[in-house]
């Protein structure tokens, strides 16, 4: 009797040690198919998020490079001269509309590195620091026309911050896109 009553003990351990390991495998195999689920919804929300997100990166560089394009001497001028217009209101006139287009650049930052928002900054300040200081020594004598003159002389045959933050941008574009 003993012996049955042995018996049937280790059985009924190999029942209860069989039904705890068929419910710790189906605990971890839903456990795993809960995290491949998971995984899969993310792929598809990283996936949403970058058909909506890229079209604005875009957009973002592509307004930079306008606003920079927009910030050269020849198109400044261009845009802010009017004839009978004295110097002190050429210079005023083109730091305004700098100051303005940058403005309403601001938010494109969210779009593009620090780095890249850094150069765009130092593009317009240099351009703005150039402007003021042919101001600064030259004064009222020149016309705005020699004016104009000026500050194409100050920038040619040199590598100015514009150049730097346009080639920064296509770099940095070209990376994120390829």
């Amino acid at each position: 009797m003993t012996v049955s009553v042995t018996i049937v003990a280790i059985l009924a351990l190999v029942v209860i040690l069989k039904e705890y390991y068929s419910s710790e495998t189906t605990k971890k195999f839903i456990e795993n198919e809960q995290k491949k689920t998971i995984l899969e919804i993310q792929k598809i929300q990283e996936s949403e998020v970058r058909k909506v997100v890229t079209p604005i990166q875009l957009q973002a560089y592509e307004r930079l490079v306008l606003f920079l394009e927009r910030m050269t001497p020849n198109n400044l001028v261009l845009r802010c001269y009017q004839p009978q217009m004295s110097t002190q209101l050429l210079k005023d006139v083109m730091i305004q509309n700098i100051r303005d287009e940058f403005e309403h650049n601001l938010s494109q930052q969210l779009y593009i590195s620090s780095q890249a928002w850094v150069y765009i900054k130092n593009a317009k300040e240099d351009m703005i620091n150039t402007i003021n200081s042919i101001q600064a020594k030259e004064g009222e004598s020149l016309s705005p026309t020699a004016f104009a003159g000026r500050l194409f002389e100050m920038l040619a045959g040199k590598e100015s911050q514009i150049e730097l933050a346009q080639d920064f941008l296509k770099e940095e574009i070209q990376k994120r896109f390829q």
